[in-house]
Order: C-alpha cells, then structure tokens, then sequence
C-alpha cells in the first residue's frame, strides 16, 4: 500500500504520469501547474496504452483537455470505473483503492436558522471505528499512511455537503434549508453514513418523480384499472394520506413510529397528483382505461412527462400484466418477388423496449384474410387494441399502412402460377450428350479412388462435430468446427447468458448472435452422438430425410468411364500448329501489359478452342502459380466474345474465396462493361431461386425443389458461380449452354466420385479448361479426372489406366517406363505447364534462407521428447497411463514440441516470461530475432502457422518483444465480400500500411485467392504436410508484381545425437518437393507412414520402438488392429495392392489383398484362448465375392478366412463346399515367424492420414 504513495517525480516531455486534483484525475506530461499536492502523487504510466485508453476517454466525452494533458473529473472516473467495457483497462490507471471509510454529519443550527449546517464532523472505518484524516483532495482520501478511493456514494455526500455550505443568500430559508436537508439525507443513506440525533431524527422528503403502480381487474367483462401513486422512500401510511385529503396540500405531515415525516409537493408533482384525485377511486375502465395504459401523460397532463418516468410506467405496466404486442408485416419473397411467405413480426414491449420478438407466418390465405378483417373493423370502432389469437395487438399509427402490405400480398398470392414444369427438366436434350439419364446415383467402384474418411470405422477420435448454418449473404451452408476447446467455451457462454436472463450468445465464426436454445440443443446432440459412438451403435450414414421427399433425390447421371469408356469425345490430331501471337480483345484496358507467356499462352488457348468442338474440347492450364492464369483466361473469353457477339455465355467456377478475386481482375484489366458479369452466389443468387409453390408438384414430390427462375441468367457474358452452387443447382446449370467452361483451382475436381466433379461433367460445354498449379496432387487418377473433364475417353477408362500407368518415380520395368513417354505424349498437346523458372525471369530472386534449418533443440525441449518416447513404449502396460494410444498421437505430440514445448495437455496458451520462453522454444527466440532484423529493414513479413493456439502466442510474444500486434487470417475469418471485416480487406490493409508489418496466417485458410506481395519475406513456422501447398503459401508473396528478393524461412528444430520430427518433416517435404518438378509425380502429403520412429529417439532412450509383433500380441489384438495387422502381413506375402474395407457396408470382406492374384479375407478374432469358431466367416466371405469382382473386373479372387484362434469341423467342411482357404492359430503363427511386423507397421495401416488423431 505504501508503494502507492510516491516522492514528486521528474519527467521527461515523452513521459506521461497520472495524478490527482480537486478536480479528478490528471493525466498528461506536465504537472508542474498542479501544485505541490498533485506532483507529490504524480506516478508514471505506459504512454502507449493510456495514450489509447485517453482516446476512448474523450471519444465517450470522459475527458477535458487542459495544458499538459488530460483531466478525467471525479463522477466521470466513477462512471469508468462502473463501464463493463473499461474494466480490464482499470488497472494502467494506477488507481488507489477503494476505501470504505465513511463520514459522520452533524449540524448546526435549526432548519428555521439562516445559519443552519450540515458538516462532516468526522470518519470511521468499515467496522465503525474512528479514523483521523489528514486531508481529502477530492475523492481521496488521505489518512496519514495511505491513501484511498472514496466509494461513489460517499463522495457524492461529500460533494453535495460543499456545495450546501457554499449556498447564497437567497437560499438560506426554511423551505430551501427543507428541501436541501432532503436530498442529502437521501445520499447520506444511501452512503450509510452516521447522523447525529438531530438530523436523524428530521425526515424530509421532497419528491421529484412519482412512482405509477398498477392492478388490473375485470368487472363484469369490463376492464378497469387502479392507479396507485407513490415516489421513492415513501412511508406505509402515504396512500392512506393521499386518499383522506380532498385535494392536494403543498406540504403533508405524516406520522410513523419513529416521528412526523414531512413531504414536500412540488409544483408538477402536485399537478399529477391532483389529476390522479379527479379520477373516481383511482380507476378508470373500458376504452378509457385502454388509453391511459397506452399513454398516460395524454391523462394526467403535460406535466406528467416531466414527474412520470416512462421507463417505471412500462415496468409497472408489466408487473400487472399489462403488456401489449405490436405487429409489423412479414412479407418473404423469392428471387422472382412472390410472397412466399407472409406473416407478422411480433414484439411485445417492455420497460426498456421490446422484450421479445416472433415470427408467425400465417397457415393460410384464409386465416390471413381473416386477421385483416379483424383489424380493419376494430380501427373503424375506435380502438387502440386488438385481441387476436391470445395476443393484444396495439393499433398503432402505422398500422394501416402494414394492412396495406399484408392486403397486396395476399391478392399475389392468389395468383396461381408454375415456373418450373416437369416435363422440361426431364427433357434429356436440354443436357449434354453425357448425361445418360434421370434417375438414382450410383457409387464408383475403383481401386483407383481414394476412399473417403467417412468410410473410415468411426471411432470417439475420430468425430469433429459441426455446426452448419447460411449467413444472410450466402446462399450455401457454412460450417463451423467445434473442436474440444470451443465446445467448453460454448458451455460457458450458454451458462453465462442463462445466469444473466440473456437469449442469445456470440459464437466466434457466426456473423450474428447465436440462440442460447439453439447451443443447448446441439451441444446436447453432440453429447448424443458420443455417447452412441461409445456404446457402438452410432450410425454415420444415418440422416434426417427432408420431408418434402423421403426417398433419394433423382439426379442427371453421367456416363461415368469407370470400368469402361461409356462416354467419348474424339479429338483429332491437329493441334501443335500454334499461331505465333494471340488476338488481344479491344476491351483489354490500353495499359495492360500482357508478358511472353502470357501471351503465348492466351495464344495457345485461343488455338484449341478455333478446333473446338469438333478436334478438341478443352485443355489443362497447369502454369506455376502467380503466373497470371487468371488474365490468359479473361482475355482468351474476351476475345471470342469480340470475335462472335452472339457467343453463348462462359461460366467460371472457383472456391467461394476467389469470386471477389475474378471480379477484382476483371474491372482491373478490361473496360467497364465489356463482359458483363452475374456473380450466381449470396443475395443475387437468393434472389433468383424459385420458390417451392412455382415448382410441378410431381417434381416436389421428388424432392427436386432447387431451381434458378427462368432468364436467370439476363444479359450476363460471363457466369461467376462456387462449386457447391454447381452442385446444387445442378438441374438448371446443366440445362444451359456454354461457350467455355473455367473450373478455377481444378484439384475440387480431381476424385471421380465426389458430386462436385460429377456435376462439373453434367455441364454442356463447347470447350472446357482446367486451371490448377497442381495437376497431380498424390496419384495419377487427378490427372485422370481433369482429362476426363476437359477430354472425355482420351486416356481411355479409369480402372485400365489405373492398370497402365505409373507415376516416373514408381516405374520399374522398361515396359511401365516407355508408358510413362506415352502418357506424356497423349496429354502434351492439350496440357500447359510453366514455371516461374522458365519463363518469369524478371521475377526477383526466390532465396532460401538455409541458416534458421538448424535451431539447436533446448534442453527443455529434449527432456519433453524423451519422456515422451518413454511413455510411448510403455501403453501397452495397464498399470500406465498413456495419454499417446498410438503412434499418430505421439507424432502429433513430437511435432508441438518442436514449436510449442509444453508438458502433454497443457494446450491453452497462457503468457509465461518472455526470457524464459524465448529460452526454452529456440523456434520462438529466432523468430523474434528475424523480425526485428526485418523491421530494421522495414520490410514485411508472413507467418504461416496452421494452430490457432499457436497463433495467438506468436501474437502475443511478438507485441511483447516488438511493440506491434500482428493481424491474425484463419479459418474463423470472413471470406464474404459484402462483409466489412474479410479477408481480402484485412490484406489490402495490411499491404497499405507504410513501413515493417507482419501477419499471421493459416496456410489451410489462405492456400489460393489472396496477392500479397507487399511481404518479401515468408515463414513457415509450422509446416504442412504437403509441399505443394506450402509453395502455394509461399507463392502468395512470390508472384507477378513482386519487386523485391522474397526471402523464405523454414526454422527446423535439430539435434546432433538424432532426428527431431522437425528434421524428419523438412526431408521429407523436401523429397517430395524434388520429385514433384516432374508434373507427373505429384507432391502427395505426407503421411504418418513415412515416419521411421528408431531414428527419431534420442541418445539413450533405450530400446527400439519397432518391436516385431509376437503370437501373444495378437492374441490381445482388438478386432481393428487385427484386420490391420492381416493387412500388413499379406504386404509383407507381395501383394501390390492390400485395403482395409469400410466396417460397415464391406459386403462381408475386412481385406481386399491384389498382386499376381487377388484374396478377398475375413477376419475373425477372439481374446478367448481356444475358441473354435464356426461358419459364419466362411459364409460372409463367400457372399460378397461377387459385389468385389464387379468392383475389380479382370481380378480373379481366392478367398480366405483368419483367425487368431481355432475352426471349428463345420467350418471346415464348408470352406472346404466353396473353395475357402483356412488359416488359424497353428498357420498364423507361422507367417508371424515368416513376415516380421510391427505394431507401428499395423498403427501406419490403422492411422494412415493425420486427422485419425487418438491421443
């Protein structure tokens, strides 16, 4: 307390201190006009901070300007220290505390006396002991050792004490000295301050404001109201009073047990109060009794607004059970302008507004005629209210004119009418010849596409529950994850907001406030849904069917080129003679600039589509990214636009983040008006949807309810849509025809089976284009998809490519090398691939800063990873506990504490001291070292970093080294572009300010479709697991319009003795990055399979983690990890291709093993030692032969049985009836002496992508 107190302090003029005046509190760097007492208290304080918190200060009009700083008067630092929103910042304040010393009054004199006082005769502690106080300056209070905050009631006493004694003249009269005496008695109490006998013993009051109580009656149907008056501190017997007096006197004199209580009747309270007497009894009823509860100052005079307070009449109002609703028209209209809906918005008003609000949506046209004629006839009688349906209605002003709306809408709706007829869609030659027909979608069956991870067993890991909503500009769903950390946040917020009576709460992602009923019910169901996942009745394929169609929906079905070439588009051998200069469109602005390779590219396109349709019909954009695909494609539609005015429309479909990116480029390149442009996504595309009621009834029978109204597309040239959209608006995007089709960030298309590539496909399109900087992303069947949008049949179908081919680095006969050139040769003339390296060479240099790959590993750090390595080599003990259940969950752990060292658990950041920090993560102490060498430069910075917890430390650790606060971009922010806070505005922001900056960004979030090259230096200081995202990342600094060195930086935490997972990731990105310079090979992510944990363990951390299994572990194996481990055996035996099946839906096979031949195997384990097991793997096997050699055409299957135990005779005997192959315990154990396998081999098969986290 004593360190509060301080010598007078010198300051310098950069300086700011605070003190404290008469006044209040000063802020500022100068407080030399103060006086002795001011500098004497006068402290320091952080410049930047206040300097900011000053600034909100006098935008809430707290402050008053004065030489050398800031003055914040006493009531105005009460009222601060009252506000919900300036609490955290109280604190840089530097405040005394609050004191609950208290004053004792006494007087002088008799209220008769022109001398009469009231004085603060002394003080006393909170438990009522005297104090001796030196002084007080202002509201402080000064007692000798400390110093203390008077409590705002005290020193608004005080205050009115001085201002008392310091009346004139004029006011030193009996009724003056009874009216001041009153309104200080009230603070007094309200301070709990003493009072001598006197001034104890006189009870004035002088009400201001009357307080207007209400009950209500009914009478014989009748409505009658009783109007009590009273005002605050009134005694028991006022009403009493009130009543016996036939008029209103100026002064009543009431006597209570403790003495006559006098009251004081102002002027405007004795007008209302005399109002009140003329009304019989205090009541009023009928039509009177409606008008003075709508408005009762109209009753009781104009003085009423000034002695009534509206706030307490609506209160009053409310307790008796007197509130009213009023009503506005709810009109909801489609995109043609047909009231689809109608209804009222019902709020019902209260003491501060309305309390709540409804929507009721009329059932019918009926009962909305019906409530029209009710209103009309009681506005006609006179009323002000309404009664309808249990509601009162007040009939307000307005009220006609809302009539008015509800009467328009229902003469429209009245108006039958049909948009969407069911003979046109099922017309198959509005479609392309590619649709084959109408009907039910059927699943792809390939070993060439990649399995999804819903058919993944689903384990309580596994599950990332969601929450999906539309925000008001989207048309589509968003989702919103809610990982473990925001569900406990959510709770929180539910029971904050139930404790405090509030109905909504905000969400971090949602737009708008969330309904507490709404959390509680999905919070609930996710409480559901884990429960079932536990007990093992969980079903994922389980959905709420919509009401509208309980069966499947019909969609257009492609012919899909899966087993067979169904569909064929031929393309002639015509196509290398390229034109040697592009034909530039008029409408190219006159200062745009095309470059060499775009301007041979834009000729290479222009090129292909001259042969379109009937040589070629469409070609892969595949150029390095921040090449400028974006203008060769405006350009190339621009001009044939120019070329054949009458060209049907093109349409471009891209992520949702790149709409705004596409427009962008557009009004930069081209003259306004040139290609006129329909974003179909958010509002416009609401507007244009067809309502339900406008849709064939056979064809809402069938579900088939998403339609755009007809000329939808108006006089637009090119159309601007999402995937999603194309998706599911597939009906009336595949009935359109379109010139050229540019599906932008073509790897959305790349697996065969996904809706958003088959409705890519469903479109009729005279020339399509991929554009992807990543034809190849993990295996050849991406490659495969594109060609088979852009060039139906040409590599022929997918399961004999799949067969054929190879990537180059997988080639290894002569045979499948020669089919590599084959490839090559087939694609080549519809396929452009560039590199900055090869054609951007005015580019600045890309340097690889190879210095910060080598951050030595902190002994905290190493202490972390070794008590990790040790835990994990002992969960398969009962008697630990683990918190790693396998060895995905250790990697993930091994990967933070290279970036984040903290004990396992510990996930929420909480600032620790920077020092030590800095000392105990080596990532952190360089990153902090390079920015302010960066900031020294004043260049700019990006920070990659895909946690969000991670996120927030480098944030705080950066403000705390640095003074700057960088801006953080994930998947939590905005992408709309009508949306004040998006993305793309954040970034321009971000590049518009002068100087050094830095910006935190999620790689997953900001992948495509943001330009920033403002930053030259890029960070990764978490890597992906992809190094063709991590380029992309790199690229959003590394582009066209870049004109400086950009400088990229991957800190690698190392250790001499051996290899942290940091090393281990850095080479592996690094070899996929190598082999992904050819375009064929891809740079596929890495998976938890490419781990090698014997050279991940450090020096002396004892034995091998890569213990072969033995016949006593799989024993004990769980049902899954048994399958697995069946699946890694049968590798190990040579078979080229080996899988898992879904747990449910596989047809009765648990493993599809294909080399020279093919097994399909079922698995049967039991823990219990012995068990003969019957027949019924046998007949699982041989019922599903069938569905998997129509899944693998050409495959001739054997089929096998495992068990870690024993068959039974009859078992025997019927494997034997249908050619089944045995193996139990006694041939088990001999494939387990033959083929060593781990149980990390069995894990990598068990946990094969990083989002099967189980620790």
């Amino acid at each position: 307390m004593r360190a509060w107190f301080r010598r007078e302090i010198q300051t310098s003029p950069s300086q700011l201190v605070r003190t404290f005046t008469d006044e209040g509190l000063f802020i500022g760097n100068d407080v030399s006009g103060l006086g002795e007492n001011a500098a004497s208290m006068a402290k320091p304080v952080l410049a930047g901070e206040i300097q900011a918190l000053i600034h909100q200060f006098e935008d809430d009009g707290y402050v008053v300007s004065q030489p050398g700083g800031h003055l914040v008067p006493w009531e105005a630092l009460y009222e601060i220290l009252e506000h919900p929103g300036y609490r955290p910042s109280v604190p840089l304040l530097l405040l005394p505390p609050v004191g609950s010393y208290i004053p004792a009054l006494e007087s002088r004199g008799a209220l008769t006396d022109r001398a009469f006082s009231v004085a603060v005769a002394g003080w006393r502690d909170g438990d009522g002991r005297p104090i001796a106080v030196v002084k007080l300056t202002g509201a402080l209070l000064h007692d000798g050792r400390d110093v203390w905050l008077l409590s705002r009631p005290v020193w608004q006493l005080v205050r009115s004490i001085a201002t008392f004694q310091m009346r004139n003249e004029s006011q030193r009269s009996e009724n003056e000295h009874r009216r001041a005496w009153a309104a200080i008695r009230s603070l007094a109490i309200a301070a709990n301050a003493r009072l001598d006998d006197f001034l104890r013993r006189t009870v004035i009051l002088t009400p201001s404001r009357l307080q207007i109580g209400l009950e209500k009656n009914e009478i014989g149907g009748t409505k009658v109201i009783e109007v009590i008056p009273s005002f605050a501190g009134a005694p028991e017997a006022w009403l009493r009073t009130f009543d016996a007096h036939h008029q209103v006197p100026d002064r009543y004199d009431i006597p209570t047990p403790g003495g006559i209580v006098q009251i004081l009747v102002t002027p405007e309270v004795k007008t209302v109060l005399q109002q009140i007497k003329r009304l019989p009894g205090r009541r009023v009823a009928g039509s009177r009794a409606e008008a003075f509860i709508m408005n009762p100052f109209a009753t009781l005079g104009e003085d009423a607004g000034r002695v009534i307070d509206p706030d307490q009449f609506e209160r009053a109002r409310e307790e008796a059970g007197l509130l009213f609703e009023r009503f506005t028209a709810h009109v909801q209209r489609d995109a043609t302008g047909y009231p689809l809906v109608v209804g009222l918005l019902i709020e019902r008003a209260g003491a501060h507004g309305p309390t709540s609000s409804e929507l009721y949506s009329f059932r019918d046209d009926e009962e909305l005629a019906a409530f029209i004629r009710l209103v009309r006839m009681r506005l006609a009688e006179g009323m002000q209210l309404c009664a309808w349906h249990g509601y009162d209605f007040e009939l307000l002003g307005d009220t006609p004119s809302q009539l008015d709306i509800l009467e328009k809408a229902l003469s429209e709706r009245r108006k039958p009418r049909v948009l969407i007829h069911y003979a046109d869609i099922y017309d198959l030659t509005r479609y392309a010849e590619r649709i084959e027909q109408i009907g039910t979608d059927k699943p792809y069956y390939s070993p060439f596409i990649a399995k999804k991870n819903n058919d993944e067993e689903w384990i309580p890991d596994n599950i990332i529950p969601v929450i999906a909503w539309t925000p008001d500009e989207a048309s589509e769903p968003v989702a919103v994850p809610l990982t473990d950390e925001r569900i406990e946040q959510v709770k929180a917020k539910v029971a904050e907001a139930k404790a405090a009576g509030h109905g909504e709460i905000r969400i971090a992602g949602f737009d708008k406030p969330f309904p507490v009923k709404d959390a509680e019910a999905i919070l609930s169901a996710i409480e559901n849904v884990r429960d079932a996942v536990e007990k093992g009745t969980f079903d994922p394929g389980s959905k709420a069917t919509d009401n509208t169609a309980p069966g499947v929906r019909p969609t257009l079905v492609i012919r899909a080129n899966i087993q067979n070439i169904d569909y064929e588009e031929t393309r002639r051998d015509i196509l290398t003679a390229l034109p040697a200069e592009p034909k530039l469109p008029r409408a190219l602005n006159s200062e745009v600039t095309l470059r060499d390779h775009q301007r041979s590219g834009v000729a290479w396109l222009q090129h292909l589509f001259a042969m379109s349709p009937h040589h070629c019909r469409g070609a892969v954009l595949a150029d390095d990214m921040g090449l400028g695909k974006t203008l060769q494609l405006l350009t190339l539609i621009a001009a044939a636009f120019e070329e054949t005015p009458d060209l049907d429309p093109a349409l471009v479909v891209a992520p949702v983040s790149l709409l705004e990116n596409w427009k962008e480029e557009l009004e930069r390149f081209f003259l306004p008006g040139s290609l006129p442009l329909l974003t179909a996504y958010g509002e416009t595309l609401s507007r244009l949807r067809v309502p339900r009621t406008s849709i064939d009834e056979q064809l809402r029978k069938e579900g088939l309810i998403k339609f755009l109204k007809p000329g939808w597309r108006g006089s637009a040239k090119i159309v601007l849509t999402t995937y999603e959209t194309l998706r599911d608006l597939e009906f009336t995007f595949a009935a359109e025809k379109w010139s050229i089709m540019v599906c932008d960030e073509a790897q959305k298309i790349k697996n065969p089976a996904a809706l958003v590539t088959r409705a890519a496909k469903k479109q009729n399109v005279r020339f399509k284009i991929a554009c992807t900087g990543t034809p190849v992303e993990n295996t050849l069947t991406d490659l495969w998809c594109l060609f088979d949008f852009v060039q139906p049949g040409l590599l022929g179908a997918l399961n004999d490519f799949g067969h054929r081919y190879r990537k180059p680095i997988e080639a290894e006969t002569d045979e499948e090398k020669a089919r590599v050139e084959e490839l090559r040769a087939k694609i080549r003339p519809q396929i452009l691939r560039r590199t900055k390296e090869d054609v951007a060479k005015d580019l600045p240099k890309k340097i690889v800063v190879e210095s910060c790959r080598k951050l030595p590993i902190s002994a905290h750090q190493r202490m972390l990873y070794s008590q990790a390595i040790e835990l994990f080599k002992r969960r398969n003990d009962p008697s630990m506990a683990v918190p790693f259940k396998n060895h995905l969950g250790l990697l993930h752990y091994l990967r933070l504490i290279c970036t984040d060292p903290r004990r396992y658990g510990l996930d929420e950041f909480r600032p620790e001291p920077l020092r030590e920090y800095r000392a105990r993560a080596p990532k952190l102490d360089w990153l902090l070292r390079t920015l302010e060498d960066i900031r020294r430069r004043g260049e700019k910075a990006i920070i990659f970093c895909e946690f969000r917890t991670i996120q927030r430390l480098l944030r705080h650790y950066i403000e705390e080294a640095l003074g700057y606060s960088p801006d953080i971009i994930n998947g939590d922010t905005v992408t709309s572009a009508s949306h004040g806070a998006n993305r793309q505005k954040r970034i321009k922001a971000f590049q518009a300010q002068p100087g050094f900056g830095a910006i935190i960004l999620s790689p997953l979030a900001v992948g495509f479709g943001l330009n920033i090259q403002a930053a030259n230096h890029v960070i990764h200081y978490t890597r992906t697991w992809n190094p063709a995202k991590e380029d992309q990342a790199t690229d959003r600094a590394y582009r066209i319009g870049q004109n400086k060195d950009v400088y990229v930086y991957y800190p690698v935490v190392h250790a001499d003795d051996f290899t942290t997972f940091d090393v281990k990731l850095d080479r592996l990105l690094e070899y996929k990055r190598e082999l992904a310079r050819d375009m064929l090979n891809g740079a596929g992510d890495v998976t938890p399979r490419d781990f090698d944990f014997d050279d991940m363990v450090p020096e002396g951390a004892g034995e091998t983690l890569e213990r072969p299994v033995t016949l006593d572990d799989v024993l004990r194996m769980r049902p899954d990890y048994f399958e697995c481990y069946i699946a890694v055996l049968w590798q190990r035996k040579g078979f080229r291709t080996v899988y898992r099946t879904p747990e449910s839906h596989d047809d009765g096979v648990d493993v599809v093993a294909i080399g020279p031949r093919g097994e399909l195997i079922q698995c049967k384990s039991s823990t219990v030692d012995g068990t003969a097991l019957g027949w019924e793997a046998i007949k699982d096997v041989v019922t599903g032969e069938a569905a998997y050699r129509l899944r693998h055409p050409g495959v001739e299957f054997r089929k096998v049985c495992v068990t870690n135990q024993f068959f039974n005779e009859t078992a025997r005997r019927h494997a034997a009836l249908n050619d089944v192959e045995l193996y139990d315990q006694r041939r088990l154990a001999e494939l387990i002496e033959r083929y060593p396998v781990t149980l990390m081999d069995i894990e990598r098969q068990l946990f094969p992508n990083w989002e099967y986290i189980a620790a």
